[in-house]
């Protein structure tokens, strides 16, 4: 065999492993970089949870209530005696029954966890899947 096909092998051979190599370990940074991803967010859950374990607790019964399995929205409401004209189903959570509850909404909302919909004078939000697979997934 001639010398300078025995070079092109060798150096084919050399370039396929290099790109097979690089392939595979930008994969397996990216995988990484994912799990890694998805920690951070789990334990920045369950900071929040600690935080507010009464209204994860409701929250998390709401979302399990089979009547209410696509609902997505909740108002905050300063008590029971306020009145909403809504038409679509959405839970109602009330500053009464939980202590600094537009604070831990607040907290909600910063950790991309719920956005802010509102319409008008009464706060309005919806949760994010992403927080209801976590809350739902314990």
């Amino acid at each position: 065999m001639d010398p300078w096909i025995s070079h092109l092998v060798t150096f084919l051979g050399g370039l396929l492993i290099g790109i097979v190599g690089n392939y595979v370990a930008n994969r397996w940074s990216e995988k990484s970089k994912v799990k890694d991803k998805e920690k951070a967010r789990k334990k920045e859950y369950l900071d929040l949870k600690n935080q507010m374990p009464k209204l994860f607790d409701e929250i998390k019964q709401d979302l399990e209530n089979p009547e209410f399995k696509n609902c997505r929205e909740f108002f905050v409401s300063p008590s029971q005696k306020v009145l909403v004209n809504h038409s679509k189903p959405a839970f109602f959570y009330y500053e009464d029954q939980h202590e600094n509850l537009m604070s831990n909404i607040r907290s909600l909302e910063h950790a991309n966890f719920i956005i802010d919909i509102t319409p008008g004078n009464l706060p309005k939000y919806q949760f994010k899947e992403e927080f209801i697979k976590l809350i739902i997934g314990e």
